[in-house]
């Protein structure tokens, strides 16, 4: 964040997130005490999770893709904006926000459906970040049971659309997709 934008417009950041102009400024303030100069680097959001979930295992390749996802524009850093905006969707989001949010995390290279491998990377980083034995292997137990549910139309891909769906339904096989949020 330049000198121009050290404090946010917070009346145009209220709209667009779910929180009011009060407790951006306060989320302000608490994300200026922590990183006083305006920025998260991955370092600071690895150490950062680690402390805030108490991650026994290897987080690394897990804040990696949740890095990956909060730094909106890909220049490495996260700033108050990319924070608040996905902090209001985990904090303040409806179950679809929520699960469209994490359907994005999956999604590594952004073309609106899940691989396998996808699958397999983000639950391999969460499974190692719970210090499981064999996480890789756990991972791609896991897909084959997704996929076998939430495959719909059989394209070996699964959309967002599918995603969402066997999510709410209270799958549980999707809720293994979920577990590290």
């Amino acid at each position: 964040m330049g000198n121009k934008q050290d404090k946010p417009d917070f009346k145009q950041l209220s709209k667009e997130t779910k929180f009011s102009t009060k407790e951006l400024n306060e989320w302000f303030k608490n994300f200026k005490c922590n990183f006083p100069d305006g920025k998260i680097g991955k370092a600071q959001f690895t150490a950062l999770y680690r402390k805030m979930w108490d991650s026994e295992g290897d987080a690394s390749d897990f804040c990696d893709h949740v890095f990956r996802h909060y730094d909106r524009d890909g220049n490495g850093i996260i700033d108050f904006r990319e924070f608040v905006t996905t902090l209001s969707v985990a904090s303040k989001g409806s179950v679809t926000e929520k699960l469209q949010w994490a359907f994005k995390l999956y999604d590594i290279d952004g073309n609106g459906y899940l691989s396998e491998q996808e699958i397999i990377s983000v639950l391999t980083a969460i499974y190692k970040s719970r210090n499981q034995a064999d996480p890789a292997a756990k991972a791609r137990e896991t897909m084959k049971k997704v996929f076998a549910k939430a495959d719909d139309n059989k394209d070996g891909r699964i959309s967002q659309e599918e995603f969402v769906k066997h999510a709410v339904g209270a799958d549980s096989t999707m809720e293994e997709l979920m577990q590290g949020f």
